[in-house]
């Protein structure tokens, strides 16, 4: 766990009200309801011992935060895991159809098959002068930018580590000494839970929602930043001013990826690139086509 676990003096976690057995109908009398809703067991957020807050969602699914707003999504069953910095100036994905890492104006991306159907490995990096791209089998780069395509020299990092701890604790306040105030944050935090099983936390400057089917939506108060995804189909998605990303498994399997007037768009065999009206990429039998 990339947490430390919450000592023994910290309260119990806030626990999730009961449904409220009586509502009002439409003749303004309460009626007892014929039915029981499903339950809402999410445990609530916790004050952890370097001084972030962590919500524990049902389906696997956690969510860590500073206190300055840096946010952490985990969804392990479908091995999904989604970062934002403090200020949404940077921000990583982890799907089994790739990675993607954000530093300001620069999106680094690889792919590769999460449906298990080949093994090609493809990179791309979006920046100032167009987008880079490559095969890991690929004796050359190639630069899609305003003129069209040709190759070139390029660099790309390695994204086999977990970058978004490194967005969610880089520059955001975190630590021991931020625990109390950690505790003061939940204590002014709001919870609700619906009629048809949606639990609403309001925290931190986030509204965290969990639909009954496992999906959740994590938005901040400002609407400028939004991270969606669902345990059961490994659907996520990531908005924020300076980029947008999806990706999903089954049917629909991708990895799409979007910054300003740049794209890269992975349907789990071809991958390709666009930059100002240029395109080029890679098919399903990995060789290079250029649009």
């Amino acid at each position: 766990m990339y947490l430390a676990r919450a000592c023994s003096q910290l309260p119990s976690p806030m626990p999730p009200p009961p449904y409220a057995l009586a509502r009002v109908s439409s003749t303004r009398n309460f009626e007892l309801e014929n039915h029981t809703p499903p339950a809402c067991p999410g445990s609530g957020p916790i004050a952890m011992t370097n001084g972030t807050i962590q919500l524990r969602l049902r389906d696997g699914v956690r969510i860590a935060m500073a206190l300055d707003k840096a946010v952490r999504v985990l969804n392990q069953r479908s091995m999904v895991a989604v970062a934002l910095s403090r200020n949404c100036s940077n921000s990583a994905l982890i799907h089994p159809n790739g990675r993607i890492l954000q530093s300001g104006a620069k999106v680094e991306i690889v792919t590769y098959d999460g449906m298990k159907g080949n093994n090609f490995v493809r990179y791309a990096k979006m920046w100032h002068k167009g987008v880079s791209f490559t095969s890991e089998a690929c004796a050359l780069i190639y630069l899609v930018d305003t003129a069209g395509t040709r190759t070139t020299t390029d660099t790309f990092t390695d994204l086999t580590k977990d970058y978004t701890l490194a967005v969610f604790y880089d520059d955001s306040r975190h630590g021991p000494s931020y625990m109390a105030e950690a505790h003061d944050v939940i204590a002014n935090s709001a919870y609700t839970c619906t009629e048809d099983g949606t639990e609403i936390y309001d925290i931190n400057g986030f509204r965290i929602t969990q639909a009954a089917d496992g999906l959740v939506k994590v938005t901040r108060v400002d609407n400028k930043c939004l991270i969606r995804t669902s345990p059961g189909n490994g659907s996520a998605t990531l908005t924020t001013p300076g980029i947008h990303c999806t990706a999903s498994l089954g049917k629909t399997s991708h990895l799409f990826v979007r910054r300003n007037e740049k794209r890269m768009h992975f349907d789990g065999s071809c991958f390709i690139v666009r930059n100002a009206g240029h395109s080029a990429g890679f098919n399903e039998n990995n060789l290079l086509i250029v649009y």
